[in-house]
């Protein structure tokens, strides 16, 4: 089974980031051989249309075969919800 790790806009921008570009672009290596999948919100997707294009493109250069998108739903309200009460 393909593991999916969830990524948001800064493992993105880590490959443009000299502390961190050799660990994102390791990951996005694997992501582009199918090693791994790349699982992104909807929110990481409206975070990117306010970066700078260069940090866009870098996601858009991903197969779309190895691109999950997860959205915010009602259910997914609810289980943050039922974590919130349970854990604070």
């Amino acid at each position: 089974m393909v593991s999916r790790v969830y990524i948001d806009t800064s493992v993105i921008g880590g490959c443009l980031d000299d502390e961190f570009a050799l660990w994102s672009k390791l990951l996005f290596e694997e992501f582009r051989s199918g090693i791994k999948i790349a699982a992104i919100s909807d929110l990481t997707l409206r975070e990117l249309e306010e970066a700078p294009q260069e940090v866009r493109q870098i996601l858009f250069e991903l197969p779309t075969e190895f691109i999950e998108y997860v959205f915010l739903t009602e259910e997914v309200m609810s289980l943050a919800d039922t974590y919130k009460t349970w854990c604070c």
